[in-house]
């Protein structure tokens, strides 16, 4: 998406929702905010790009738009404790939550660096966790937390152990805490997206690690997902439209899991 959604131009109303999307600086992340900002929510990002997070507070001052901006690691737990009270400075309360933040690094499993895994684990999965408890605390009125999870959830992948043992754990994470935390009125549910051309996919195709014919092909819609393909999903699971919906995982991937056809 080149531009912010406009105002109205989406039929779901969040209606002044606070809704925190953390890796919210790019990708699909920047894309999420957009269509919440169109959706009438208020977004609060939290990224760790601090000079990338002023240029889109400054340009989102300038359009208008109810976005505020927050410089943190969410690995790093003193961290989320402190740009979740700044959050709670700035609004008082939180209605959403998007855990968007996610890295990878591709390599074989034999000598993959143990410090590596550790640093996936801890923003993928321990990051993720950490936000959702800072967030609930703050559902002083319950709310809609959402997982982003990944194709990666469901599927081996080479070279990819610890990515995809991250992403099988925000299923895990999604579906314990919608258990736990429904009686407090929170529902939460996960999104996972397929081949989405974002900088980094696009990287990967550039240096050959992925084909977009071989991944096209397999695809049942023949293309490769665009970050504006998620947002639906996720203002929908923001929104009381999805008022019943929770512990639940929407695939957004072209129809890949569903096709087991060989030919």
């Amino acid at each position: 998406m080149t531009q912010p959604w406009a105002p109205g131009s989406t039929n779901i109303d969040l209606g002044g929702k606070v809704i925190v999307v953390t890796g919210g600086s790019r990708g699909m992340g920047i894309s999420m905010v957009h269509g919440i900002v169109a959706a009438g929510g208020r977004v609060a990002i939290i990224a760790r790009d601090a000079d990338r997070l002023g240029g889109i507070q400054t340009a989102a001052a300038e359009a208008g738009s109810d976005i505020r901006t927050f410089a943190g690691d969410i690995a790093d737990p003193e961290d989320v404790k402190r740009v979740f009270a700044d959050i709670q400075s700035v609004y008082g309360r939180i209605d959403g939550l998007v855990n968007n933040a996610g890295i990878t690094k591709v390599g074989p499993s034999i000598d993959y660096d143990i410090a590596d895994l550790q640093r996936i684990l801890a923003v993928n999965v321990a990051g993720l966790f950490a936000c959702s408890q800072a967030a609930a605390a703050l559902m002083t009125e319950g709310g809609a937390i959402v997982n982003t999870a990944s194709l990666s959830s469901f599927i081996g992948q080479p070279e990819r152990a610890a990515y995809v043992a991250s992403k099988t754990a925000v299923l895990g994470i999604t579906r314990a805490l919608a258990v736990e935390w429904g009686p407090l009125g929170i529902r939460v549910n996960a999104i996972a997206p397929g081949y989405i051309e974002t900088d980094l996919t696009r990287d990967l195709l550039e240096r050959g690690v992925i084909s977009r014919e071989l991944i096209e092909g397999r695809t049942p819609l023949r293309r490769f997902g665009q970050p504006d393909d998620v947002v639906g999903a996720v203002l929908f699971l923001l929104s009381p439209l999805s008022a019943f919906v929770t512990g639940a995982t929407l695939s957004i991937d072209g129809g890949w899991l569903a096709n087991g056809y060989i030919r």
